[in-house]
């Protein structure tokens, strides 16, 4: 019981975090709330948005994304990736966050833009989606999953909704590997991620190894 309403206590924080920031979020970094990408190097001189664009972009390259028809936008904030995606891929885009104030924009954005038909925003939980099994083709996740409490469950739902041969492609806050070279987070950085996590209502992250091994068990294959 603890734990649920942990969960639930959660859940409602990240619902309020964003019901109340996204107009602030939009209003400095347009429709993608997401970071940027500046080169290998980070080095790259451009403006914001043409940098999350090229995010988005190196992503799709580097996962070698050439086409989907059902894609589904975990964490989806006011729909940014899920309108890009919908008109690169000519496809039909399922979003999903818990803040109903960006499901709403959401779905005013896509109006605009002509794609309401193709591209639905919903109020829903990643950890228990209501899609049937094998629903879509492309599961896409930027920078959501370190929302996530339960990060085997979180896999798990995107594995339980991909079509076979589907895609699923993730970007998210990782802290570093801990190895026996490494050694174990000092006091220091733990300090950082604990305000990390407070001002961005996050229960923790972990490591790009430690998701690997999650998607090793789960059975998903060629993991990169």
């Amino acid at each position: 019981m603890t734990l649920s309403l942990e969960k639930l206590s959660l859940e409602k924080q990240i619902q309020e975090f964003y019901d109340a920031s996204s107009g602030l979020w939009e209003a400095v970094w347009g429709e993608h709330m997401h970071h940027g990408y500046y080169g290998w190097a980070g080095t790259e001189k451009k403006n914001r948005h043409q940098a999350q664009i090229d995010l988005i972009e190196e992503l799709l390259c580097w996962a070698e994304v050439e086409q989907a028809s059902t894609i589904l936008d975990v964490g989806c904030g006011i729909g940014g990736s899920s309108l890009y995606l919908a008109q690169q891929f000519e496809a039909s885009v399922t979003g999903i966050t818990l803040s109903p104030v960006q499901a709403s924009r959401g779905t005013e954005r896509a109006q605009v833009a002509g794609l309401a038909t193709r591209v639905q925003f919903q109020v829903a939980n990643a950890l228990d989606m209501p899609f049937a099994d094998e629903t879509f083709d492309f599961v896409w996740s930027m920078e959501s999953g370190e929302h996530m409490p339960d990060k085997q469950k979180f896999l798990q739902e995107c594995y339980r909704v991909l079509k076979p041969g589907g895609r699923f492609l993730m970007a998210t806050w990782c802290h570093r590997p801990i190895t026996l070279a490494t050694g174990q987070l000092t006091t220091d950085e733990q300090q950082h991620l604990a305000e990390i996590y407070r001002v961005y209502c996050l229960p923790y992250v972990i490591s790009l190894q430690e998701y690997e091994e999650i998607a090793g068990n789960l059975n998903f294959q060629t993991i990169r």
